[in-house]
């Protein structure tokens, strides 16, 4: 909960929590299942904030030790206190990472990611394409 000194904000209040559930179906696939919640602030005049909610399944899969896919979808929803505004958020991707070795790996990821909402003009619709390199020591 928070509480803020100026009197025309709303107090933010709502359960914050972040859980993963983890199973392993086999030695090549393992199965990942999120949901968190978090307050937000808010730079719109007169909104306090936002709660934001997700859920999110993600699907690995090792094709050899070196090559691993990635699927992911999610789902979220964004809620305003303040004014009426409430926004949904989806997204869709997929990854491939090719390890060279266990210290260097290349990450090659898209992702679509859509968020509709009740108030006008905010509503969008993106892909995105990420390239990385990972050195870890």
């Amino acid at each position: 909960m928070r509480r803020y000194e100026d009197p025309s904000l709303q107090e933010l209040r709502g359960t914050v929590f972040d859980a993963s559930l983890v199973w392993q179906t086999s030695g090549l696939t393992t199965a990942t299942l999120t949901a968190s919640s978090r307050a937000e602030e808010s730079t719109a005049a007169g909104v306090s904030g936002s709660l934001a909610r997700d859920v999110g399944v993600q699907i690995d899969h090792a094709f050899r030790r070196w090559l691993i896919g990635t699927l992911k979808v999610g789902y979220g929803q964004d809620m305003y206190i303040g004014n009426e505004r409430t926004d949904t958020r989806s997204s869709l991707g997929a990854a491939l990472t090719y390890k060279f070795n266990r210290d260097v790996s290349l990450k090659g990821e898209y992702r679509y990611d859509t968020r509709r909402s009740n108030a006008e003009g905010v509503d969008y619709k993106a892909s995105t394409f990420l390239l990385g390199l990972k050195l870890q020591r």
